[in-house]
């Protein structure tokens, strides 16, 4: 199968954790992170020789998880709706 036939709309979106050094060196990445479509997100990251893996309900969460700051590898995804709730 050609990937171009795949609706790639639901697939997730990747984002690096980075730590900054208290220097105003450049960032390290010291781990990696997916989007998934519902808004939740995974992410592991290896400090120490302990590797972490998180899932959480969001990308923020896991980044604040592992001490790290979430930048987009690809396009940042938009929150999914609010499920409705009766009147």
């Amino acid at each position: 199968m050609d990937t171009e036939d795949l609706d790639m709309t639901s697939a997730p979106s990747r984002f690096a954790l980075l730590d900054y050094p208290d220097d105003e060196g450049r960032p390290t990445i010291v781990g990696w992170g997916l989007a998934l479509p519902d808004g939740t997100a995974v992410g592991f990251s290896n400090r120490g020789g302990h590797t972490l893996f998180t899932m959480c309900a969001s990308p923020a969460s896991v980044a604040r998880l592992h001490n790290a700051d979430p930048e987009w590898i690809d396009k940042e995804p938009s929150l999914p709706p609010l499920p409705h709730s009766p009147p």
